[in-house]
């Protein structure tokens, strides 16, 4: 609908045919790279929800209230059962036996060991999570993290790393998405000789509903800005609200501005 109703099925002269095959690279180059990013955010988000099931799990155990060795315990089952749903085996990189060891050895809740244990806990879960749905940083970045988990927040590293690889994920998924729909609406305007009143308006809408797109990317310059709308549940349905505005305007303008048809001469009514 949004490219196929707008071909003119008519010859078009031999210049206009080749720009309108050559526009065609740039608009498959931009298909695929939104594709790829359309790809992406569905595992990143199915990832962000793990993570907030997690965040949320350990919001909702009053560490206060218990003692550590009731940490521990609850702990323990909740690790063990999540490790257990994103596959990761509870040994080597992802073991949390010797962070739940060290909470229950100590005897006050908020002690530097006892909460340094749980931010270990914590960044090993949320590692595991991640790598599961095989968001991860490549391996020459990750060759650079120390192996010790437990120095300086190391268990973090290999998590900033891999968010960084979203940043630019971010940027090209919605420049693909404007930069797909303005291609449209060049090869629009490459395809019909005679345009009528619904084709101008068909390209217009795809113009700047494209650079409208493709402007949200901009959002990158401020930090906490694009953070929240990365983990936000509002990326993908930003740019299918925009193919949705331009699917039913084309329906639109094809009711109100309709083409002229074409004259039928005296000679053929008979």
């Amino acid at each position: 609908m949004l490219y196929f109703d707008q071909v003119d099925n008519k010859r078009f002269g031999t210049k206009r045919q080749q720009f309108w095959a050559l526009a065609h690279f740039p608009f498959h180059i931009s298909l695929v790279l939104l594709m790829e990013g359309t790809a992406r955010f569905i595992t990143w988000r199915n990832a962000i929800e793990v993570a907030d099931r997690i965040i949320w799990r350990f919001d909702e155990i009053d560490i206060s209230s218990n003692d550590t060795t009731v940490l521990a315990t609850k702990f323990t089952k909740f690790s063990k059962d999540l490790l257990k749903s994103v596959e990761a085996d509870d040994a080597g990189k992802f073991n949390v036996t010797q962070y739940i060891h060290d909470l229950k050895a100590e005897s006050e809740w908020d002690s530097e060991a006892a909460l340094a244990a749980l931010d270990n806990l914590f960044g090993t879960l949320l590692n595991a999570t991640f790598k599961f749905f095989k968001i991860q940083a490549s391996k020459k970045d990750l060759s650079k993290t120390p192996k010790d988990p437990t120095v300086n927040g190391n268990q973090y590293l290999d998590l900033f790393k891999a968010f960084k690889v979203y940043d630019l994920v971010f940027v090209y998924f919605f420049v693909a998405a404007g930069l797909t729909l303005v291609m449209m609406a060049i090869l629009i305007a490459l395809a019909k000789k005679g345009k009528c009143a619904g084709d101008y308006a068909a390209i217009l809408l795809r113009l700047v509903v494209g650079c409208g797109l493709a402007m949200i990317s901009i959002v990158k310059v401020n930090t906490a800005a694009q953070q929240n709308f990365l983990y936000s549940a509002y990326m993908l349905p930003s740019v299918l609200l925009g193919l949705f505005i331009v699917v039913v305007s084309d329906g639109i303008f094809g009711w109100v501005l309709p083409a002229p048809r074409p004259l039928v001469s005296s000679s053929n009514s008979h």
